[in-house]
């Protein structure tokens, strides 16, 4: 049986955004719950509007919420393609042997 490669992407990615999205708004928000998670999460994706600055304007604010979430879904896409792929692969069907 093999996974449906567009699917399968489909249903690691929303999950992925929309979860990353609460964290970020509500982070920023808040200006203290899963600011550690985003710092850690910023080390790996770099950008200028992070929500360690309490200092930001709200369009910056903005615009760092949609950085992360850009980040989000590269990384979903470009993981969960790989994990079909190695699925589909792996589970293949083998060639039977053949008849000498």
């Amino acid at each position: 049986m093999k996974i449906d490669f567009r699917a399968f992407i489909l249903a690691w990615t929303i999950p992925l955004v929309v979860a990353l999205l609460i964290i970020s708004i509500w982070a920023r928000l808040s200006g203290q719950f899963g600011i550690a998670f985003l710092q850690t999460y910023n080390s790996i994706h770099p950008h200028p509007f992070t929500a360690a600055h309490p200092a930001l304007l709200w369009w910056e604010h903005a615009v760092g919420v949609l950085l992360d979430l850009f980040y989000a879904v590269v990384d979903a896409v470009i993981f969960s393609g790989i994990a079909a792929l190695l699925y589909n692969r792996l589970s293949s069907d083998p060639k039977p042997p053949s008849e000498v």
